[in-house]
């Protein structure tokens, strides 16, 4: 882990959120924020995988550890019909949990959607008005989708994913359409490595020191300044995950 602190301050990621996917990965995710403390901060939540095995009280769980200062949002949650690891209608209700907690607590939300857009679009409405905002992480998705987003007033997650020529279609015909002061970079790490990186450097295992090659290909396809991309997302990102800044 040192080395991939120290890789990544190296390309000047100064700042990493752990994204958590279970109670279990929230703690692992606070005791490394203990340990990087000037680097890492956390997510909190149960990912749409793992509704099925979340316990009784999780409503209690989670508050708990929303008690510890390095938390920044609830995350990461939402609805996956792609695999149902966990049943629609578990999802559903594990996701409108967590949602209640994020406006309880006046928190963002880390969002995740896949195959599920109506659903996940109709539930997020219901919610609207109660939370302070969120992001649709690891948008992949065209024109209309994003509409949706940016209408429920998302902010727009774009990872590595642009810069897989065998299925970045739908999102650069998307790219200009994403308002830069709505736009944020992510790698996914340790997924979605970008494709020439994965063959230069003959791995798949993505980190956070990759997110340069991320603003890059964003900077190509809206056709702006890497400089321009790096200040605005910088500056949304820490809008977004206001505790950042604490």
């Amino acid at each position: 882990m040192d080395d991939v602190i120290k890789r990544s301050l190296d390309a000047d990621v100064e700042k990493i959120i752990v994204t958590a996917s279970s109670i279990e990965d929230t703690k692992k995710a606070i005791e490394l924020t203990e340990q990087y403390s000037n680097t890492l901060w956390a997510t909190a939540g149960v990912h749409p995988h793992n509704a099925k095995d979340v316990e009784e009280q999780i409503e209690v769980k989670l508050k708990q550890l929303l008690t510890h200062q390095k938390i920044v949002a609830i995350g990461e949650i939402g609805l996956d019909y792609c695999r149902n690891f966990s049943e629609p209608n578990e999802q559903k209700k594990i996701f409108k949990i967590q949602l209640d907690i994020a406006a309880e607590n006046s928190l963002p939300v880390f969002l995740h959607q896949r195959d599920s857009h109506q659903d996940f679009v109709a539930i997020l409405k219901d919610y609207q008005s109660h939370l302070i905002g969120g992001v649709a992480h690891c948008f992949t998705e065209g024109s209309k989708e994003l509409k949706d987003f940016l209408d429920l007033g998302l902010y727009i997650g774009v990872t590595g994913w642009l810069c897989d020529p065998r299925r970045n279609q739908n999102l650069i015909d998307a790219m200009q359409y994403i308002p830069i002061d709505r736009l944020l970079i992510e790698t996914d790490a340790p997924y979605l490595m970008p494709k020439a990186l994965e063959k230069e450097l003959k791995t798949r295992r993505n980190e956070p020191c990759f997110l340069p090659h991320v603003a890059q290909a964003v900077a190509e396809y809206k056709k702006i300044d890497i400089g321009e991309v790096v200040l605005k997302t910088s500056q949304n990102t820490k809008r977004l995950f206001f505790k950042l800044q604490q």
